[in-house]
């Protein structure tokens, strides 16, 4: 008996230490041009080491966050909501407010990757890995959609997924939102609208099917 509660009160302190490194390494984004682990401890009250018996290396740190975070804003949500769609233009409509709204909702995560991913190796690695896994899945719709015959003539679902990658980063939701003051609703609209209309056929109709497998088809929650 006094052992299981030694063990319950070491898992209960254990969480809150955890805990409190997230929550001190989110503390530190907005201001922080690196992850320094160092700045992290003392923020969270541990040692260095503890830090590590936690977290492995920055990078791990790091996706542990992002998975936090991703969870907060409703990152999954909107991928659920992906996974319901009946053709490839609702779901790379959806695919596309999801993550705008996502650089709104998690601004400093997103800011600090902009600012990281120059100067630290170990980390731009990770924040590749998210490009990477958000690339991959628009190829993934664009398969459909040229299934469907609706992309532009002679517009391979790779090239159509990096155009609509690269008219919805958080540099456009910065120039649009942060720099030039549009309500997050005008931007969404206007950033998603554009994407569209430079990977979808011009009077092509959506081909809608009952139900779409698109985790069978690729798609997976987003990596970190």
């Amino acid at each position: 008996m006094a052992r299981s509660y030694t063990q319950r009160l070491r898992a209960e302190k254990s969480t809150q230490t955890r805990a409190a490194i997230l929550a001190a390494a989110r503390d530190l984004f907005a201001e922080a041009d690196e992850l320094k682990v160092d700045q992290i401890a003392h923020r969270a009250g541990v040692s260095v080491p503890t830090l590590y018996t936690h977290f492995e290396s920055k990078g791990k740190l790091l996706s542990a966050v992002v998975g936090e975070i991703s969870r907060e804003v409703g990152l999954f949500a909107g991928f659920e909501r992906v996974w319901r769609c009946h053709d490839g233009e609702s779901a790379l409509r959806t695919m596309l407010e999801t993550t705008f709204r996502f650089w709104h909702r998690a601004w400093s995560l997103a800011e600090f990757g902009l600012r990281v991913r120059r100067i630290d190796p170990e980390l731009g690695a990770r924040f590749d890995r998210l490009d990477e896994s958000r690339l991959g899945h628009l190829v993934v719709i664009c398969r459909r959609l040229a299934q469907e015959g609706r992309l532009k003539t002679r517009t391979s679902p790779a090239r159509a997924a990096r155009a609509a990658f690269a008219l919805t980063t958080p540099y456009v939701y910065e120039e649009l939102v942060v720099h030039g003051g549009l309500p997050l609703s005008s931007a969404v609209r206007i950033a998603v609208q554009a994407a569209l209309d430079a990977v979808i056929r011009r009077g092509s109709d959506p081909v809608r099917s009952e139900r779409i497998d698109w985790t069978k088809l690729g798609l997976r929650p987003p990596a970190n």
